[in-house]
């Protein structure tokens, strides 16, 4: 098993919410919800919560020139993304344009051909018809095309909730959550797009758009906090009888039942929306969110359903072909990112399947698809490094010239265009920027939960309490509860390929099923007690109704994982690590923990050499039972090296080490032995050997 650190999502104290149990209390103080105030409106959010649109810059502008175009009869073009939160966002703006009696039309551009945001050919093109032009969830990186626009003689509104480029586009209303005094800066496009229509047209009209914005506000990983709480929320709930068909016949194809949660728009619903951006024309999404006519609904879902299954079967063979370039491409025993090059990936799907490589190896990753004499790429990040801040880093104007083509996103995703040649220089730059301005502690897995529940509470009741706190997911995670010491009744692995894992597990006069889905390999524990963060969900069979656990992750009772703010255990937990890492057949299976990494410098610094770790050996005879600190005194050696020393010792049997207490004591037993007998050892020589190409040094005896 990886080591893994089990950490607490809040640490801060805890008020007692009058009416609420002690466990609700702590998660919904989790959640800085920490009065009876802010209790009421989390645990009830409704529309009156929704901010003043006009407090975002340049609304009013925009409503204006809006207006003048009703008034004049201009054309205006809705420009947008190809993705769900684009296709959303047309979609509301549009249908709000054309209900205030504007003549508008829609354009998104054509992933594979014309890529991200607004190109130059496009905005000759619609000047050609139109007067004004009005971008969603792109643009705010356009200002280039912006100028353009506007010499040819178009208004421009830009619309986007992108990061804040430090040149804005010359536009004449630019309207994002991020800029001036807004109270909530992390809208998604089609947030953006509902607060234009809820300022142009009142409350009932934005009402009519609620479920829309919903499915773009999930689809598009933003904070589930503040108003996009309320959004989801009210937009769910008019899921369940949208007056849409286009959506009806999503979701039937979906086979969502009410009541609808968020996870089914992430995994059900957006994919299937999404795919028609990835694999043709995302104009097909707007198409069956604003058509009223139930049969062209379900063909156009039905068209949906097959290209979402194309996705699919693209998306595995994308994933196999950048696993096999890996080893080539990329050394996760140097590297920082994970950048993988494969040629004419098709561009729509490369986020996915930098997503998954993500996921898997803990690092970020860019999958670049080769397009002549351009890369295209697709970012996914993981938490302590903000990807978009580390490709601006990149783009730093040396040589005189914008490094990329083209880049822009969010701290955990982001897409570039990049000149192919200059692929081995992003690799450097990009490698240099995380190591030199991210904390190497966040290649270090960590699993959050939110407080400890005992399994005798888990209960139907309790699981109802747990709803109250949907929609959850970015920013307002699902509660994950950690039970201590469970006994393991029953554990066996499940599923075609027996990657799940089925448990039944005691605790005291409890006793509950538990699925955890992708921990087949955990299965061999059975018999042990367990430390389980899970959480509590119905299980329905043969219509009985039922409390079980979905299990997150497990490992041996009482085991400490890494404590970021504990140097020692810290350090030694990635010296354990090393014996993991020395055993493995390749450069690129994944691990717990990335010790090149998490050690940086202190890695190159310890001495694993007969005579340093001899010298421990031998002030541990002159001083019995005593510690690193004792030690380190002794032999005047940094106390790093010490504890490196003891984990050596401790790995080859040769001592008795009570971390707690602060001692370690040689064993009579101990017999001289070879020191690379033991991993961490074996590690750093192997390590070392293959930096400098040489044999390895003998490592003697102790």
């Amino acid at each position: 098993m990886a080591m893994q650190e089990y950490r607490k999502r809040y640490t801060g104290p805890v008020r007692k919410l009058p009416g609420l149990p002690d466990w609700e209390s702590e998660l919904l103080c989790a959640r800085g919800i920490d009065s009876p105030e802010k209790a009421e409106k989390y645990l009830n959010p409704c529309l009156e919560d929704l901010h003043d649109p006009l407090r975002m810059q340049d609304m009013d502008k925009a409503l204006k020139l809006i207006w003048e175009a009703a008034d004049t009869g201009e054309r205006v073009m809705v420009y947008g993304d190809y993705d769900v939160d684009g296709i959303s966002a047309v979609t509301i703006l549009l249908e709000t344009l054309r209900e205030a009696g504007v003549q508008a039309d829609f354009r998104i551009p054509l992933r594979h051909s014309e890529g991200y945001g607004l190109n130059a050919q496009a905005v000759r093109e619609i000047a050609e018809n139109y007067r004004m032009l009005i971008t969603v969830d792109c643009g705010i990186a356009n200002a280039e095309e912006v100028r353009l626009a506007r010499e040819l003689g178009m208004r421009v509104i830009v619309t986007d909730h992108h990061e804040v480029p430090q040149q804005l586009p010359p536009a004449d209303a630019v309207l994002n959550p991020l800029l001036g005094d807004y109270p909530f800066r992390r809208l998604c496009g089609a947030g953006v797009a509902l607060k234009i229509c809820q300022a142009l047209r009142g409350r009932e009209s934005m009402e009519r758009r609620l479920e829309v914005a919903a499915l773009a506000t999930v689809a598009d990983i933003v904070p589930l906090t503040d108003e996009n709480r309320v959004i989801v929320r009210e937009g769910m709930r008019r899921m369940e009888g949208s007056a849409r068909p286009g959506l009806q016949a999503l979701m039937q194809k979906a086979q969502i039942r009410p009541p609808v949660r968020s996870e089914d728009i992430a995994f059900r619903l957006a994919p299937r929306l999404n795919a028609a951006g990835r694999l043709g024309d995302a104009a097909l999404g707007v198409r069956l969110l604003m058509t009223e006519d139930p049969a062209e609904a379900l063909e156009i879902a039905e068209k949906l359903e097959q290209s979402n299954r194309e996705r699919q079967e693209q998306e595995r063979q994308i994933l196999k072909e950048a696993e096999t370039l890996l080893p080539e491409q990329a050394d996760l025993s140097r590297d920082r990112i994970i950048i993988l090059e494969g040629k004419e990936w098709n561009t729509g799907l490369i986020g996915l399947a930098a997503g998954k490589l993500c996921e898997k190896y803990h690092h970020p990753a860019i999958v670049l698809s080769r397009q002549g004499e351009k890369a295209v790429g697709s970012c996914r990040s993981i938490p302590g490094i903000n990807i978009w801040e580390m490709l601006n880093a990149c783009d730093d104007g040396r040589g005189g010239e914008s490094f990329f083509v083209r880049f822009g996103g969010h701290a955990q995703a982001a897409g570039l265009t990049i000149q192919a040649e200059r692929i081995p220089e992003l690799r450097e730059r990009l490698n240099d920027a995380i190591r030199t301005r991210c904390d190497d502690r966040c290649f270090l897995p960590v699993r959050e939960y939110d407080t400890e529940l005992e399994l005798e509470r888990v209960s139907l009741e309790l699981i109802r309490n747990l709803e109250a706190l949907e929609p959850t997911g970015c920013g307002n995670p699902e509660p994950v509860f950690r039970c201590r010491g469970a006994a393991v009744q029953e554990c066996r692995p499940v599923g075609k390929d027996g990657s799940h894992l089925k448990l039944k597990l005691l605790e005291g006069t409890a006793l509950l099923d538990g699925i955890g889905f992708g921990l087949g390999a955990e299965a061999e524990r059975t018999g042990e007690r367990l430390d389980v963060l899970y959480q509590p969900a119905r299980n329905e069979f043969n219509g009985k109704v039922t409390a079980q656990l979905q299990v997150r992750a497990v490992r041996p009772a009482g085991k400490n994982g890494g404590e970021p703010g504990n140097e020692r255990d810290f350090f030694l937990d990635c010296v354990q690590e090393m014996g993991a890492l020395s055993a493995k057949k390749t450069d690129h299976i994944p691990t717990g923990l990335r010790p090149e990494h998490l050690l940086k410098e202190r890695l190159d610094r310890v001495d694993a050499s007969r005579e340093a770790i001899g010298k421990v050996w031998k002030a541990m005879a002159a001083a019995p039972d005593a510690g690193p600190a004792v030690l380190a005194e002794l032999t005047g050696m940094p106390e790093e090296e010490i504890l490196f020393a003891l984990a050596v010792f401790e790995q080859l049997g040769l001592i008795r080490w009570d971390r707690a207490a602060g001692r370690a004591e040689r064993l009579p037993s101990a017999r001289k032995t070879e020191l690379d007998a033991s991993p961490a050892v074996r590690y750093i020589i192997n390590l070392r050997r293959n930096r400098a190409g040489e044999d390895t040094p003998d490592s003697g005896r102790t």
